[in-house]
């Protein structure tokens, strides 16, 4: 049986840019990520501004049961809560997973650290991390 989604993951948490910790790509030093439920599920926020200081937003979400959906051009989304403190979602294009996030909640519910893993263009595996704070 799936996991449901736990009240402890909602609210909004702010990145600290002094944990980022990127093996690829250019991080942005601004980001708000906000989390609240949806019918089925979780429903993501993010509010961030790019390494050039474009502002980005992006909202996604839906069922955490490893299930996945058509987003368009070709993509599937794939959430999956693997536990109460763990969340999971991948891109997924011709059926390979072209970028994962892994959301690890704190044991007391006060930061998320984020886990990006994927492969370089020149085919290197990758790993971006960074930590989120709960606001109040």
């Amino acid at each position: 049986m799936i996991a449901r989604p736990i009240e402890t993951w909602l609210g909004t948490w702010q990145l600290d840019p002094a944990t980022l910790r990127y093996e690829h790509g250019r991080p942005g030093r601004r980001a708000l990520y906000t989390i609240e439920r949806a019918d089925e599920g979780l429903l993501f926020h993010l509010d961030a501004d790019d390494p050039d200081g474009k502002l980005l937003k992006f909202t996604y979400g839906g069922p955490l049961d490893g299930v996945g959906r058509d987003i368009g051009g070709g993509a599937l989304l794939i959430l999956t809560q693997v536990d109460e403190r763990t969340i999971d979602s991948a891109l997924e294009r011709g059926g390979r997973v072209v970028d994962h996030w892994r959301r690890e909640l704190a044991p007391d519910g006060q930061s998320v650290t984020f886990t990006q893993s994927g492969i370089t263009p020149d085919g290197r595996p990758f790993k971006n991390v960074s930590v989120y704070y709960r606001l109040p």
